[in-house]
């Protein structure tokens, strides 16, 4: 009996379960027009049309792929006995606008982002176009660099409801018709030690990791600090940081690495840990140990003692010391190591029977090739001269980077590309691709205007022009053609330029010109002590290389002079001296130094009248952040045989390239002082470079050497210098000077 009654059961659970049904008519609760299509697909897909028979299954098959589209929060249905069959939709939020806000300083520009969302407005939220547009930004930040970002909206989610919520975010309120992604970009915070690492001194690994935390980045001077992005960390940070850990010899594989995030309320981002804990490296499993000898195996570079001194700081011998002395000392000599411009050198200690044993291997130098561009003009040996890293040495950084001084100082190059490549073990091989400028040429000059005394405004502008065409042939030459004309005094200049560094391919570089100028009411010559209607300069200036940016300097000039009387002076002068120049640009140095010291003398072909002097030059440029520091200082002095004479040299002081707002030939004398000192900071980079500049400048041109000092000519004030290209650098500003007047300048090129 009970088995009859479970057997009627089934069958009537089964009927009423597919129970069959002539469909009448379909009907929808809602406008559904925007899905229309994807709806009618599926309902002719599983046969339910007016006229066919269905049964529930069919129809609940039919809305769980209708949910597919996306459109809708549910789907439901009424099929009454009369077969007519209601379809209830209730459709997801209607989205009448979308944005994008970051939290964080914008490490993709909003529209790029706003590109990566495909959504369509005034019609319910489909959710497959969100998940789809949120993908997208998150793949738009990886494919950048950036991993450490959160993607979420205020689109909240929450049973079987769904909504979009008014919000406010970074100070804008948004109604709730507005779908907003918001994008919460994460900075590294700071850095933590943990377990045995916490004995380390934290602010000396983040110094040597070199990864600019938000937490210092907070604390330092606006006008220190880097770019706000420089504190994100992109996926090459994270490696660079990897690898500073690699090279410091506190941590062992045991070392743990992670990110957590941590809240900071002041910032408006996210922010992260950067996590370090587990155990320090060993040198010896058990401590304390006495150490009675210390040996350097393989070091070709420095001198034992040095070594010595730098391990003994921490592991004096004869006495116990720990573990943790002796990671100390082998950090220690690392850093001698490092220093000294050997950053690929590798170390490893060892301890055994009371001796600490440092075992070194000095990678050398392996290939070098040089591959220049497929346009490329410059021979060959020019651009083999200025490669400073041979093969076979041992490895030297500051080599490498004498290498890229060498390349940039020379104008000729945009940029040198230096690709390391590990040969093996000990040997580092390296690709060098320079990069040629594409300008055409410099122009570089000076325009100063000084109220003229009885005389019309316009007068008073006096200036110099002069463009330069660099290395256009590709055998290393430059060709300068200068000019100084100016009608309104009656003054015309013009003049010609010739350069070529390696002459032939030798040791030699080899300067020459010519100049002439016409001027009418004569002109004052301070090498001469007198007025010419005429002169005319034919020069020559031999300079050999001795080493790697010293030179053996020489000069010959033939002068002729047509005097107010209209008498003939003709001069022969010549210079000879000594230069080091490791300025890493001749237009716009960063970094490096100058230094040249020139005894010079002249003498009249007429007769016994002659002058000899010496003076000396130095330049010094560094940068930090954003900040580049330059300094000039020039000395000089001279003896004139005959101050009576025609001939009578004297130094000069004044105009753009040594007083600025001040006349040039300012003043004159037999011994010259002159300092500059400039400070630029790096307003933008680019097509367009901007520099804000403040400056001081002093110059001294007396007879009287004693007087050099307080009765000169300075200025000081502030500008801007920017870098036009095919132009090169105009700089334009205000100073004040000594009376605290104040006078704008301009001019094209540096100062000094």
């Amino acid at each position: 009996m009970k088995k009859h009654f479970l057997l009627f059961a089934v069958f009537l659970i089964t009927g009423f379960a597919f129970s069959i049904t002539l469909l009448n008519e379909i009907s929808y609760n809602v406008d559904i027009s925007y899905a229309a299509t994807d709806v009618e697909r599926v309902l002719t897909n599983y046969g339910i049309q007016e006229g066919s028979y269905i049964g529930d299954i069919d129809i609940r098959l039919a809305l769980q792929e209708i949910l597919k589209s996306g459109y809708f929060t549910s789907v439901s249905y009424n099929l009454d006995e009369n077969g007519n069959l209601e379809l209830i939709f209730k459709p997801n939020p209607i989205v009448t606008n979308y944005e994008v806000e970051i939290l964080g300083d914008g490490l993709i520009d909003k529209e790029n982002i706003r590109s990566s969302i495909n959504l369509n407005t005034n019609i319910p939220l489909r959710l497959n176009d969100f998940q789809t547009s949120m993908k997208n930004i998150q793949d738009l930040y990886i494919k950048n660099g950036y991993q450490f970002v959160d993607i979420y909206s205020n689109l909240k989610m929450t049973g079987d409801e769904i909504t979009l919520e008014a919000t406010e975010i970074n100070n804008k309120e948004y109604s709730s018709e507005t779908l907003v992604f918001i994008v919460k970009e994460y900075s590294l915070w700071d850095l933590e030690l943990r377990g045995e690492l916490s004995q380390l001194d934290k602010e000396d690994i983040k110094k040597r990791i070199g990864f600019d935390f938000r937490k210092d980045w907070n604390s330092k001077f606006f006008l220190l600090r880097p770019n706000a992005k420089e504190t994100y960390p992109s996926f090459q940070k994270v490696q660079n940081i990897f690898n500073s850990l690699n090279q410091i010899p506190f941590f062992s594989a045991d070392t743990n690495l992670r990110f957590e995030i941590t809240e900071i309320e002041e910032n408006k981002g996210g922010e992260l840990l950067l996590v370090l804990e587990g155990n320090l490296r060993k040198v010896v499993p058990q401590e304390p140990v006495i150490v009675n000898k210390i040996s350097f195996i393989g070091n070709e570079s420095l001198e034992d003692f040095r070594l010595n001194e730098v391990v003994n700081e921490f592991v004096p011998l004869g006495e116990s010391v720990s573990n943790l002395d002796l990671l100390y000392a082998y950090d220690n000599l690392q850093k001698v190591y490092y220093d000294n411009g050997y950053i690929y050198t590798l170390i490893t200690p060892k301890y055994q029977d009371e001796e600490l044993i440092f075992e070194i291997t000095e990678p050398k130098v392996g290939d070098v090739e040089i591959t220049q561009e497929a346009t490329a003009k410059t021979k060959p040996y020019i651009v083999e001269s200025l490669v400073k890293i041979k093969p076979g040495e041992v490895f030297n950084q500051q080599k490498l980077q004498d290498t890229y001084t060498s390349f940039m100082g020379t104008g000729f190059f945009k940029d040198v590309k230096i690709q390391r490549l590990q040969q093996a073990e000990d040997v580092v091989g390296f690709k060098i691709t320079p990069i040629e400028s594409e300008k055409l040429g410099k122009l570089t000059g000076g325009v100063t205007w000084s109220l003229p005394e009885g005389q019309e405004w316009y007068q008073g502008f006096t200036g110099q022009l002069e463009v330069q065409w660099l290395n256009p042939l590709g055998y290393g030459q430059t060709f300068s053609l200068n000019s100084d004309l100016n009608p309104l005094g009656n003054y015309y200049s013009v003049g010609f330029d010739y350069d070529v560094i390696k002459l032939a391919g030798s040791n030699l570089d080899l300067g020459a010109g010519i100049h002439y100028t016409v001027s009418e009411d004569g002109e004052y010559y301070s090498n001469i002590g007198e007025d010419a209607t005429n002169y005319l300069s034919l020069s020559v200036a031999p300079r050999y290389s001795i080493q790697d940016f010293s030179y053996i300097t020489s000069s010959f000039t033939y002068n002729n002079y047509t005097l107010m009387d209209e008498s003939n002076l003709n001069v022969l002068s010549g210079s000879a001296g000594y230069l080091y120049n490791s300025l890493d640009s001749p237009f716009r140095p960063h970094k490096g130094q100058y230094f040249q010291i020139n005894g010079i003398g002249g003498v009249e072909t007429s007769n016994a009248n002659y002058y000899i002097g010496a003076n000396t030059e130095g330049k010094l440029f560094y940068s930090f952040y954003k900040f580049t520091l330059g300094t000039r200082l020039k000395l000089g002095t001279v003896y004139n045989s005959n101050i009576d004479s025609n001939l009578h040299y004297q130094y000069n002081v004044g105009g753009m390239y040594s007083v600025r707002t001040s006349d040039f030939y300012a003043q004159e004398g037999e011994n010259v002082l002159l300092f500059n000192t400039e400070l630029a900071y790096e307003l933008a980079t680019g097509q367009v470079p901007l520099d804000l500049i403040a400056y001081f400048d002093y110059g001294s041109a007396q007879n009287d050497v004693s007087n050099l000092i307080g009765d000169g000519i300075l200025s000081f004030g502030g500008g801007l210098r920017f870098t036009v290209p095919l132009l090169g650098q105009i700089g334009f500003g205000y100073g004040w000077n000594e009376a605290l007047q104040g006078q704008v300048w301009f001019g094209f090129g540096q100062t000094f």
